[in-house]
């Protein structure tokens, strides 16, 4: 057995019963690394050093999630998280298919719901599938 089998044999049996790596855990170590690339872009000394602190907390924090015995807890919290985030991360998804794609309009109905009509074919009265308004739309 070599060294590097015995350190990684090592660091797994440290970390059972513990929490390790979420998805809240990622998201907190991503704000992390993009306020610290923020911070290092401010040349005010004062807001740099603020931002430092946050980080610096918010490092803390991530340890604390990855090295936590109360798996219970931690998983309540990221369910918060990831019920959250879902509906967001979806949006983002949806916004990206929809710049993509180049053959339709995307019109957005007052119920917040997302018709899609195709391009050049001119005024179109549209119903939206889940309100049932209408709408004249130009394409």
């Amino acid at each position: 057995m070599n060294f590097l089998s015995r350190v990684r044999d090592a660091v797994i049996r440290f970390m059972y019963g513990r929490n390790g790596v979420d998805q809240l855990t990622w998201a907190i170590i991503i704000a992390e690394l993009a306020l610290s690339l923020i911070g290092g872009l401010i040349p005010v000394a004062v807001v740099r050093r603020v931002i430092n602190l946050v980080t610096t907390l918010l490092l803390v924090l991530a340890f604390f999630r990855i090295f936590s015995r109360n798996i219970y807890k931690r998983r309540e919290e990221n369910a918060r998280f990831l019920q959250w985030w879902a509906p967001v991360r979806q949006s983002l998804l949806g916004a990206r298919s929809r710049r993509a794609d180049k053959a339709h309009k995307y019109v957005k109905c007052a119920c917040g719901a997302y018709c899609r009509v195709p391009k050049g074919v001119g005024k179109v009265e549209l119903t939206c599938p889940k309100c049932g308004a209408k709408k004249i739309v130009n394409t």
